[in-house]
C-alpha cells in the first residue's frame, strides 16, 4: 500500500509538472501573437530586421548544437548507453535533419 502512495505521489507531481510546461507554452504562443501584432503595426519587419534575425538564428543553431552534443557526452559518461542516451540522439537526428530539410528548401527556392 506503501509503494502506492509514493507511485501517486510521482504521476501527481510529473502532471503537475506537465502542467506547468503546457501552460507555459500556451502563455508563450499568446504572447508571441499578441507581440508580432503590435510590431507589425509599427512596421519593424523590414530588411534590416530580417538580417538580425536570420543572424540570431544561426548562432543559436550552432549554440545548440553544441550544448547538445555536450549534454550527449555527459549522458554517456553518468548514465551509460541508456533511455537518455537514446532520446538525445533522437534530438540531435531531429536538430540536424531539421537543418538538412530547411537547407534544402531554401536553396531550391533562390
Amino acid at each position: 500500500m506503501k509503494g502506492m502512495k509514493t507511485l501517486s505521489n510521482q504521476l501527481v507531481n510529473a502532471l503537475y509538472g506537465l502542467g506547468g510546461l503546457l501552460f507555459g507554452v500556451a502563455v508563450h504562443i499568446v504572447l508571441q501573437i499578441v507581440s508580432r501584432r503590435k510590431r507589425k503595426k509599427e512596421h519593424w519587419f523590414d530588411e534590416r530586421y530580417q538580417h538580425i534575425t536570420s543572424h540570431a538564428k544561426a548562432v543559436a543553431w550552432n549554440s545548440t548544437s553544441i550544448a547538445i552534443v555536450v549534454a550527449w557526452a555527459l549522458i554517456i559518461v553518468f548514465e551509460g548507453i541508456s533511455l537518455p542516451f537514446f532520446l538525445m540522439t533522437g534530438v540531435y537526428v531531429l536538430h540536424n535533419m531539421s537543418y538538412l530539410c530547411s537547407s534544402v528548401y531554401y536553396s531550391n527556392r533562390n
